[in-house]
């Protein structure tokens, strides 16, 4: 039926007037005659509104005038285009940029009147056609004799508090069916399948009463799902989002293979007993209904009850397995009791007057609560004699024959609807551009009104508030709903608020839109179409209308976007990109002038066209996920309206365009994750209208202490892991951002000591995250004043001494992380608790654990998440653990426990047991099927072609997780639902797979979907097949310090070209068993490198670009130890080491040819610490005695070696010798002339008789140690000198040199004393003798102790 599409006419025309009106005296009048033409128009708009809401109530039944309304409606669009074409065009030529002032000053003076002539004569053209056709038009109106009203007489609708739950609270006329269908239910539970369909027409409550159902305690133990069915019958999707709800709500797993499905739902379900509801089942044909039964049959092991809603009672009876239940409608007593609690009738002071009035209403619902629920909520605000008009309302009478849509609309809600607000009217009516069942991002939704001209105030700041108020009030007349959403503890503020539309509702928005929407999957092409909203699922076809305002598309992931799709829609407002693959964005995107909102993410170009510069209406514009776009377009300030701008992963942006800063009408900027970028600070001063900014993993920001402060409009900032945390000493400046009500400060490397006092006073902030401030004392004194608080994250704030006392009054708080914190008790007021992270407490004993574990399980009954890990005196676990029915996971990993509670199984929510590292556990607990130990996870196909068992990890929030057996995943759809990107408390992850076992998934695809999230600190990935990686493991990793790649043997290529930053680096990178691996063009920075059995890396860098060294000084390496390990390729062909210029410490070991080359040794010479290991090795590299700067030299497993080089006499700088497991070297006797020495350690050497006597020359020797060197016979050879002072019977001079401070000998059995003049060693603090037995009976003797008795610490072991 179509006589609600007349209604949006006043919309429109309310909508171009205010366009009109803007028009007037604004640039676009460039002569007399524009201005006089729009005041007229103006007049006539002015005149036909004040008779429309006649015309839209007679609309109802008259078709002429919805005609006549259509008519209208339709050249209001017209009208708008045009004003807005011509505004776009003359805007172009007239408006100066900043750049060039003067001689764009000289063109608007000079040439302006020049180049407007031929837009002059078209638009007058257009403006006096338009003109006449309005008069045409608005003169028909009074042929309808239509009766003038004033605005005062538009509805008002009353606002509600955004607030959601699964059920209300308040349910009327429902409970005695519940009892009845629970009673009914548990007679009849004796098959291996059970279902109960609900029947009755749309609106009753059937998803209401299905709800109270589901939440019954009778259910308690059962596994529940619930499952959106819709009019669209998938099997596929019914089966897959089974699957996932076993382990979390709301999670859909793309299972592609009906067998599968069918084979791992046999698995999930058997030996289990679950409630599943399907909800708003529409298929009829009965073949499908059965295939949907036997996918939920599972034997006799198990019991599965289904309840099912629908409107129709064949439907019913084709599904069912007991008696269904008829929903009957409410009595007309139940109407009104809907309607007085939705009206707050009981506080109005005309009751007794409107009490019958009401009750005939309520009669009219025809028993629908739905009806009942609009209908109560929008007579709140309304007086007396509109009530009367409700009563009255033609809608009542309309007859159902005339009801021409493809469901049948309740007249209610149709009455609900035609006392909207104009802008209430369009705003709901826009909302038909969402599939059925779509959630619907708020915000989003808000920023499209605004794009549309929906609505509109007299600041930036009222416009959005409109836009809220829209959505509470349209929530309040149950026409948007929260989404029902899986849990989520604490505040999420990274997510906006999701809402769906009831199917009725839906339907309605889809008959107001009937002709202004086009639906390809309904229509079927996008031919000749006169609409101006559409929907479409193809992003290749083109679109071949000019007259689309609004487009999105939907499920074209797999399409590449053609520019085609919406090229030709010049008219647009609104383009949403959002579910389509970008390759690049088209140049003609700059053709579309008058665009306001542009959702583009995940570019996959390095640049956007600068045409987007040309779009200066937008004001929405969001291009995240875009890691390999290098730059913005240097004219992007010329998009001055710009209010939302989301860049967060351009991790490739490095540097922002000049007229960045001209964006002065910033609201909203996200730039997290653009992690090259620097020098932000500088254009913060400018946009000082921001409310939202995100700053966090931006490592280049620059200091933004003033540019912060004066951003007093704040009310979200997030500074995680940036820069600025990392240098900055005092954080004063937030004192002044009053309004926050989001703060995040987290960081590992925070050098801020203390918060503002003002904080405190910080009413409205709800999160709070101060993670890693190592050096905080104390918190600010009002702290516990902040009453609004549900989140607040101080891990690792290790310092807060009294931190019991500051958490007092946070009575709010839902999410509390305390870890490695000094934590004695917790407060009494804690009582909202759902997550709570005690992890590696400071300073508490076995007696203060007892007692906080107590205090939790008796206070803390809303809990759902309990870390209590890395807390070695918690001895027990109480029984009255399992008091916590809502607790999901508990984490006791490296707890000194022998056991916990066995009735831990009874919890019924009970998901998580973590107990890594609880050593002395002598027995598990029996846990349940669906319960996973962790951070182990073996992953398990399923029997024949079902799934594995991954999706088990989707609801785990774990900090360390290593999945191993990934050969056995059966479909990426599986690692993709496994969601590892959300898992944002994530820090370290091993993915293995089994080498040369077959797969059931390619490795890189699966690879691809395992991406982790932005937190991740430590990647280890083992036995991968592919041949080169997803560009995750460049671009999205800005926080990822240790990387470990082992055994690849097919691996070829990682291309660095995205890499997260220039200024990331690694603590450390490992390649081990990568034979074939190169990555080009750029080397990843990192510490520390660790290259093993891995040829290619060190061969393959002819084409490298990028020296190691810091971007701030060559002489400042990045890289300061490089290991090489089992390499068969010559030393003078790594050309890996080109790239690591100034190495101070190398390690090579078990390398074969260590031939070098002039090349090499220059490349070599600034080695401090080098480490020689190969037991095949015969001889020292003769570079070795060329490293000028080496200080620490270690000569590993050198049996083939028997001396020193003889131009090792040159390493003067030498400190520190050791010669491990060198068997037959010799030390030669210019040992002593390297002078810097200071430590010498020889072990496991077989020849080695003595130290020679040019020992006494180290003058700076201070260790000595000796191990293991069964032919020693002296510590060190008498010199020449010595022996003539023997000969003449003088005292002799100690063989050491008086430097020395340690000495050590152990396992040296030849050995019979030490040197004689050891008693000259005045230096000598420390003398260790192990295992020497020939020195047992010198060290007894009287004299010799007198020899050693100044030595102050004196430790032998004789064995």
């Amino acid at each position: 039926m179509a006589e609600l599409g007349g209604m949006l006419a006043a919309a429109i025309i309310k909508v171009v007037a205010e366009q009109i009106g803007s028009a007037i005296g604004s640039q676009i009048v460039l002569q007399k005659n524009f201005n006089e033409d729009l005041k007229k128009m103006k007049m006539a708009l002015e005149s036909v509104d004040a008779v429309l809401e006649d015309a839209e109530r007679r609309s109802i039944t008259d078709k002429v005038t919805r005609l006549w309304l259509k008519r209208l409606k339709n050249f209001m669009y017209e009208i708008s285009d045009m004003i807005d074409e011509f505004e776009a065009d003359t805007q172009a030529i007239a408006r100066p940029s900043p750049q060039k002032f003067s001689f764009k000053k000289y063109l608007a003076i000079i040439m302006i009147p020049c180049l407007t002539i031929g837009p002059k004569i078209t638009m007058a053209n257009k403006m006096n056609k338009m003109r006449k056709g309005l008069e045409v038009i608005t003169g028909q109106h009074k042929e309808f004799k239509l009766t003038e009203c004033t605005n005062a007489n538009e509805q008002t609708v009353t606002d509600v508090q955004e607030t959601s739950s699964k059920l209300e609270r308040h349910i009327v006329g429902r409970t005695k069916e519940k009892d009845k269908i629970l009673a009914y239910l548990s007679e009849s539970m004796i098959n291996e399948i059970t279902v109960l369909p609900i029947y009755g027409i749309g609106g009753l409550g059937k998803t209401t009463l299905a709800k109270m159902v589901y939440n019954s305690p009778q259910f308690k133990e059962y596994s529940q799902v619930w499952v959106y069915v819709s009019q669209t019958f998938d099997l596929k999707k019914i089966g897959n989002s089974i699957i996932s709800q076993l382990s979390e709500k709301n999670r859909e797993i793309a299972y592609t293979e009906k067998q599968m499905i069918d084979n791992y739902l046999q698995k999930l379900l058997a030996n289990k007993n679950i409630l599943i509801v399907l909800d708003d089942l529409w298929e009829n044909n009965k073949s499908h209904l059965e295939e949907l039964l036997g996918m939920l049959k599972v034997g006799e092991s198990g019991k599965v009850v289904v309840v099912v809603t629908t409107r129709y009672e064949d439907i019913a009876k084709k599904i069912c397995t007991i008696q269904p239940h008829k929903l009957a409608p409410l009595k007309d007593d139940e109407c009104w009791t809907i309607i007085k609690q939705k009206s707050d009738f009981e506080s109005r002071y005309d009751q007794q007057e409107l009490r019958h009035i009401g009750k005939d209403i309520a009669s009219k619902c025809r028993g629908v609560a739905l009806a009942a629920q609009s209908l109560g909520h929008m007579l709140h605000s309304l007086p007396f004699d509109e009530w009367e008009s409700v009563r009255n309302s033609d809608f009542w009478n309309l007859s159902d024959s005339e009801d021409t849509s493809l469901t049948h609309v309740l007249p209610s809600l149709k009455l609900s609807y035609s006392v909207m607000p104009s802008y209430l009217k369009i705003c709901f009516a826009y909302c038909a551009i969402f599939p059925k069942g779509y959630k619907i991002v708020k915000d989003d939704l808000i920023h499209q009104w605004i794009s549309m001209g929906f609505i509109k105030a007299e600041s930036k700041s009222s416009t959005w508030q409109l836009g809220e108020k829209c959505i509470r009030q349209l929530l309040g007349l149950s026409f948007l709903e929260h989404s029902k959403s899986a849990l989520t503890i604490g505040v999420n503020f990274e997510n906006d608020t999701l809402f769906t539309m009831h199917d009725l509702v839906h339907d309605l928005a889809r008959l107001v839109m009937a002709d202004e929407i086009l639906v390809s999957s309904k229509q079927g092409n996008t031919r000749g179409s006169c609409c101006h909203f559409a929907l479409l699922n193809d992003c290749r076809k083109p679109l071949e209308s000019s007259k689309i305002r609004a487009l999105r598309f939907l499920g074209c992931e797999e399409y590449k976007l053609h520019d085609a799709a919406f090229s030709s829609a010049i008219s647009l407002r609104v383009l949403d990109l959002s579910e389509c693959t970008i390759h690049n964005l088209a140049y003609c995107i700059g053709e579309l002038k008058q665009l306001r909102y542009l959702n583009a993410p995940r570019i996959q170009d390095a640049k956007i066209p600068d045409s987007i510069t040309k779009l200066s209406k937008l004001i929405y514009l969001n291009l995240h996920g875009s890691p390999t776009m290098l730059a913005l377009p240097e004219s992007i300030g010329e998009i001055e309206g710009l209010l939302y701008l989301d860049l967060s992963g351009c991790s490739g942006i490095a540097k922002l365009p000049e007229s960045f800063r001209r964006l002065q009408e910033l609201v909203h900027l996200d730039m997290s994750n653009c992690s090259s970028v620097g020098g932000i600070s500088v254009f913060l001063e400018s946009l000082t209208q921001l409310e939202y900014l995100n700053l966090s993993c931006c490592q280049n920001i620059g200091d933004i202490p003033k540019a912060l402060g004066g951003l007093y409009k704040l009310q979200y900032l997030n500074l995680s892991n940036s820069s600025y945390l990392q240098c900055c000493q005092e954080a004063e400046f937030l004192g002044a951002l009053t309004k926050l009500v989001y703060l995040n400060l987290s960081s590992w490397y925070c050098e801020l000591q203390k918060l503002p006092e003002a904080l405190g006073r910080f009413t409205q902030l709800k999160y709070l995250n101060l993670s890693g401030w190592r050096d905080l004392t104390k918190l600010p004194r009002l702290f516990g004043s902040l009453k609004h608080l549900v989140h607040l994250d101080l891990s690792h704030c290790s310092m807060i001494d009294r931190l019991h006392e500051a958490l007092v009054g946070l009575i709010n708080l839902k999410y509390l992380n305390l870890e490695y914190t000094r934590l004695n008790l917790l407060p009494d007021d804690l009582t909202k608790l759902r997550y709570l992270n005690l992890s590696n407490l400071r300073n508490m004993q076995e007696d203060a654990f007892d007692s906080l574990i107590n205090h939790i399980c008796s206070n803390l009954s809303d809990l759902e998440y309990l870390d209590l890990s890395a807390n070695y005196d918690i001895k027990r676990i109480p029984e009255s653990i399992c008091s916590l029915t809502k607790l999901h996971t508990l984490d006791l990993s490296r707890c000194n426990l022998k056991k916990v509670p066995e009735s831990i199984h009874t919890i019924g929510s009970f998901k998580f047991l973590y107990l890594k590292g609880c050593d002395r556990f002598f027995r598990k607990p029996q846990l349940g099927g669906s319960t996973v130990s962790l951070p182990k996870f073996i992953v398990r196909a399923g029997d024949d072609e079902s799934g594995s068992n991954l999706v088990l990890l989707q609801p785990t929030y774990p900090v360390e997780l290593q999945i191993i057996k990934l050969e056995n995943v059966k479909s990426t759809g599986e690692a993709h639902n496994v969601r590892l990107i959300e898992k944002k408390s994530l820090q370290d992850l091993n993915l293995e797979w089994t080498r040369g076992v077959k797969r059931f998934v390619d490795d890189k695809m699966l690879l691809e979907k395992l991406v982790p999230p932005s937190t991740l600190r430590k990647l280890e990935i083992c036995a991968y097949n592919g041949i080169s990686f997803p560009s995750w493991l460049a671009g999205q990793l800005p926080n990822l310090q240790f990387l470990v790649l082992r055994d690849m043997a097919n691996l070829e290529e990682w291309n660095t070209s995205y890499s997260t930053s220039e200024e990331h680096v690694f603590q450390k990178v490992e390649i081990h068993g990568c034979p074939m691996l190169r990555m080009k063009p750029h080397l990843p920075k990192s510490k520390s490198w660790v290259i093993e059995h891995s040829d290619n890396v060190l061969t393959s860098w002819d084409e490298c670009t990028v020296s190691h060294t810091s971007a701030s000084s060559s002489s400042s390496p990045v890289t300061t130890w490089l290991s090489v390990q089992y390499c068969k390729v010559p030393l003078h062909q790594w050309r890996l080491l080109r790239h690591f210029l100034g190495l101070p410490s190398l390690s090579i070991h078990n390398c074969g040819d260590l031939t070098g080359s002039p090349e090499i040794t220059q490349r070599l010479s600034s080695v401090e610490t080098l480490c020689l290991g190969d037991k095949h090795m015969e001889e020292l590299p003769k570079w070795l005695g060329e490293l000028k700067s080496l200080e620490n030299l270690d000569i590993i497993s050198g049996d083939g070696v028997a001396e020193l080089n003889e131009n090792m006499r040159q390493l003067t700088k030498l400190q520190a010798l050791e010669l491990n497991l060198c068997n037959n070297i010799t030390l030669p006797p210019w040992l002593g002339e390297l002078t810097s020495l200071k430590e010498l350690n020889i072990a496991h050497n077989g020849v080695l008789r003595s130290l020679p006597a040019s020992i006494q020359q180290l003058t700076r020797l201070q260790e000595i140690q000796i191990i293991n060197c069964p032919a020693l016979e002296h510590v060190a050879v008498e010199s020449e000198v010595g022996k003539m002072k023997l000969s003449h019977n003088q005292e002799r001079v100690c063989v050491l040199p008086t430097s020395l401070k340690r000495l050590s000998i152990s396992y040296c059995n030849g050995i019979k004393s030490l040197p004689q003049g050891i008693h000259q060693l005045t230096n000598l603090q420390e003398l260790d003798i192990s295992n020497c037995h020939g020195l047992e009976q010198w060290c007894e003797l009287e004299e010799n102790k007198m020899k050693l008795a100044h030595i102050e610490k004196k430790e032998f072991y004789w064995g």
